[in-house]
């Protein structure tokens, strides 16, 4: 029996929702979300992408979310949801990558997708549902020109296409390309490198550290704040190098 409510009349979507049960991690489940629980829809400065919020999802509070349209049912073809599941890389499960240039890349990837939590019909239009800082994916990493597929890294992606990210900025020129330097210096998807991690990916705590659920992985990181400004010396940047956060896992 489909997962899809009487009003959800698109079988290929379905069939997407259907086959992302087959993961064993139960956060990369895809489901159809009442329409009744999305509210206060808006646009965001990217195409098709819409900020909004979930009121429900089994409590009394209201999340704030992310809205990728895909469009209406007549639009809704085969081609259309199967290059729509290629670029999010979706049901996730079936992207094990083993190619050992990208090892990191799996784990980036259900990092990712973990916030896709389904799709709902509003208003005759299909959108998929995601949490709010899955927004935060179109600047940090944005769409590889070469295959067009939504990147896990601002450097490279799984199709070994090198191209740095533009979009993010720490608004100081010379941290941006202190950062940028690292990442143009890898020669391989496996290199460390520096990324610039927005303050609103990272749960202050109060005190020196806090938890990014920002790529790879959510993990608890140390804040330690920078003397930085635009005027700062260049030989500065040398002695905060071991302080800054890489990009890096076995």
């Amino acid at each position: 029996m489909s997962l899809a409510s009487a009003t959800v009349n698109n079988p290929v979507i379905d069939i997407l929702v259907q086959s992302s049960l087959g993961s064993e991690n139960k956060e990369l489940r895809l489901k159809w979300i009442p329409h009744e629980e999305i509210a206060d829809i808006e646009p965001t400065r990217i195409d098709n992408v819409y900020c909004a919020i979930r009121n429900g999802n089994g409590t009394a509070y209201k999340t704030m979310i992310t809205l990728v349209l895909l469009g209406n049912n007549e639009q809704c073809t085969q081609i259309l949801v199967s290059e729509f599941a290629r670029i999010y890389s979706l049901p996730t499960h079936k992207y094990n990558i083993v190619d050992n240039n990208f090892r990191r890349y799996s784990v980036w990837l259900k990092e990712r997708n973990r916030r896709i939590k389904g799709f709902i019909k509003y208003d005759d239009n299909y959108y998929m549902v995601a949490s709010r800082c899955f927004y935060q994916y179109y600047s940090r990493y944005g769409f590889c020109t070469t295959c067009g597929i939504l990147r896990c890294s601002p450097v490279w992606c799984i199709c070994g296409h090198k191209q740095l990210s533009d979009e993010w900025t720490s608004n100081n020129k010379k941290l941006d390309d202190f950062i940028k330097k690292s990442q143009l210096q890898t020669n391989s998807p496996n290199d460390a490198y520096l990324e610039w991690i927005p303050f609103d990916c990272v749960h202050d705590y109060g005190d020196e550290y806090g938890h990014s659920y920002g790529l790879p992985t959510s993990a608890f990181t140390e804040l330690i704040p920078l003397e930085i400004t635009d005027e700062t010396d260049d030989l500065y940047y040398a002695t905060v190098n071991f302080h800054l956060c890489v990009m890096f896992i076995e």
